[in-house]
């Protein structure tokens, strides 16, 4: 009896949960959001303690984020693509495309309102 040797990485249909769908659509869009509105919501705190760490942690946190939806989108274009036979594979291309497009215009955009901060004073 042959015994399946596993490497412990997930085979590339096992990539194609509805969690990493959502992941792709949404994860961009959504954590620019928390960026946007934590940025709002620190910014009156940062002037308080005098320093502007806070922001750049969490501007770095939500790019990590966005890249990780990025990766979604990445593994679901590469997991529709070699499951074109299966139910559903060419959903998953274009869910991958518009994900990892969506990654890229919305890490671009909270790399934008980051970059103010990176030269002046928010508490001027």
């Amino acid at each position: 009896m042959s015994e399946q040797v596993t490497t412990g990485r997930p085979g590339k249909q096992e990539h194609r949960t509805n969690i990493r769908r959502l992941d792709a659509i949404l994860g961009g869009p959504v954590w620019w959001a928390c960026h946007l509105g934590g940025g709002y919501w620190l910014v009156p705190r940062m002037c308080e303690l005098g320093a502007t760490w806070p922001y750049h942690l969490l501007t770095v946190a939500m790019v990590l984020l966005i890249a990780r939806a990025w990766l979604s989108g990445w593994q679901l274009l590469r997991a529709g693509r070699d499951g074109t036979d299966e139910p559903g594979a060419n959903r998953d291309v274009f869910i991958g495309w518009t994900g990892m497009a969506f990654a890229l215009f919305f890490g671009a955009v909270t790399i934008a309102e980051w970059t103010p901060v990176l030269f002046l004073d928010p508490c001027w």
